[in-house]
């Protein structure tokens, strides 16, 4: 069968990455908890989610803010653990997006948008979000959705995975199905009637995780109907969760009553949700609109956390270059929160605002001492120590970072920043390493190869280097039936 419509990259992408060889399997729908790995293998799946992830981070549309992706990747990894047994690596992001949306690629790789981050209103629902779409990967949904389909409709699929994420691209909800069913026609409804099966399937499991975490369960079909009530009085297409996650009266009714059969559980929500909340809507509305959200919010006393509110209108104004005004908010904000390690890595940057790097960097340390598993307060540390050429005291917090965080690469490009031209051998390796971890393998053969063409006498660092040539040669040799890595 031809497809329709025009390939937009994305879905070209796709369809490269898709196994074109995998075997067919029965039509029958598998049982719940069985995977598909006759269809697609396990590692075709990952290397599916690394390429649209990669995809996705070369547009700009991933949101590269280490604190918030640590905080993701915890909260994602509590309820990862609570799934057991799950062998699959996980890889939790924010995509850079307005419309309250969320989907799971293939291999673990889940897309959180900012604006579904900012629309729930305590962490068990932003969990629940993730909790059912961990499910989808933990059942193996997708493949399980290409081994009931015929080779000729492969681009069916590779239709639907495309318009899932499409929305990273656009502002316009409408544009994924508005693609899929320009092109996909008939077929789409027989995808979409499985879509359906897997729904309830990733609520109930959801369902479970989140319970297993210690989260409130009723979050789940709470979250689900509060969108539908408000989607019915609006004519705007933010809500795309409801367009790719298709919610029914039915279902939630399911949900609810699924809901009810576990304990009442009271969570209050992590300072952590409630600060890293406000970031991101700083990051992701203009300056003026986020100082007018910030004042009317605090005038009007709409906010569910008075000091978070604080916190993002100190960011807007330092984010506006409004520096004494950002002071001036200082003392207000720590009355109202206790202390946190996020407000010790804003303060280091209200000091480096202003110009005290040394103060800076003496309350990164101190902060590292009291929260030592904080990688963005290292990063922050390392950053300062370099912009004030203290280039011995950063390659000391380098290595210190490196023995917790060795597949960091913002780490690895830090530590290539401080090298520089100075050292051509260790700038390469670092910068081809901060590539590896990114799984940029063309990128990071190229650093390295220009590292192994620097002078320099480090045997274990060239034998080291060498190796990793040696293993991107097999991670980059082409398979039968995909042309391209």
């Amino acid at each position: 069968m031809k497809p329709l419509i025009r390939l937009s990259p994305l879905l070209a992408a796709v369809l490269l990455a898709w196994p074109a060889h995998a075997p067919l399997a029965s039509d029958n729908l598998p049982n719940l908890g069985t995977v598909a790995e006759s269809a697609v293998p396990q590692a075709e799946e990952n290397r599916v989610g690394r390429d649209i992830l990669r995809s996705l981070q070369d547009d700009g549309d991933v949101i590269d803010d280490t604190e918030v992706n640590d905080y993701l990747g915890d909260l994602g990894g509590a309820l990862v653990s609570a799934a057991q047994s799950v062998a699959t690596p996980f890889n939790f992001f924010v995509v850079r997006d307005n419309s309250i949306n969320a989907f799971a690629l293939p291999g673990g790789v889940i897309g959180v948008h900012s604006g579904l981050l900012l629309a729930t209103q305590n962490e068990s629902e932003l969990a629940s979000v993730l909790a059912h779409e961990i499910s989808h990967v933990t059942q193996r949904h997708l493949a399980r959705m290409y081994q009931n389909n015929s080779q000729s409709q492969l681009w069916v699929l590779a239709a639907i995975l495309a318009g899932v994420i499409a929305g990273a691209h656009s502002n316009n909800s409408d544009v994924a199905f508005g693609a899929i069913n320009a092109g996909v026609g008939a077929g789409v409804s027989q995808q979409l009637s499985y879509s359906r099966d897997f729904e309830r399937e990733a609520d109930r499991l959801g369902m479970q995780y989140l319970a297993a975490a210690g989260f409130d369960p009723r979050s789940m079909p709470a979250f689900f109907e509060r969108l539908q009530q408000v989607q019915r009085h609006s004519d705007n297409n933010a809500f795309g969760f409801l367009r790719t996650h298709p919610l029914t009266l039915e279902r939630i009714g399911e949900s609810q009553a699924r809901a009810q059969a576990y304990p009442p559980r009271m969570r209050l929500d992590s300072t952590d949700f409630l600060l890293l909340r406000e970031k991101l809507r700083v990051a992701t509305l203009p300056g003026d609109e986020a100082l007018r959200y910030y004042r009317t919010a605090l005038a009007a006393g709409r906010y569910l956390n008075r000091g978070a509110a604080l916190y993002g209108l100190l960011r807007a104004q330092l984010a506006q270059g409004n520096v004494r005004e950002a002071q001036a908010l200082w003392p207000q904000l720590q009355a109202a929160l206790p202390a946190h390690p996020s407000l010790a890595l804003l303060e280091g940057e209200l000091q480096r605002a202003a110009g005290n790097g040394a103060a800076a960097a003496r309350t990164l340390q101190q902060a590292l001492e009291v929260y030592p598993g904080r990688r963005a307060l290292r990063l922050a540390l390392i950053d300062t120590l370099l912009q004030d050429h203290r280039q011995a005291e950063a390659r000391q917090a380098i290595d210190a970072a490196l023995a917790r965080y060795q597949d960091s690469p913002p780490l690895w490009r830090l530590a290539a920043r401080s090298y520089g031209e100075a050292d051509a051998l260790r700038y390469h390796a670092a910068l081809g390493n901060a590539f590896f971890y990114e799984q940029k393998f063309e990128s990071a053969r190229l650093q390295y190869q220009l590292a192994s063409q620097a002078p320099g006498d480090d045997f274990y660092l060239r034998s080291a280097i060498e190796a990793r040539l040696n293993e991107l040669t097999t991670k980059l040799k082409p398979e039968p039936g995909n042309p391209r890595r």
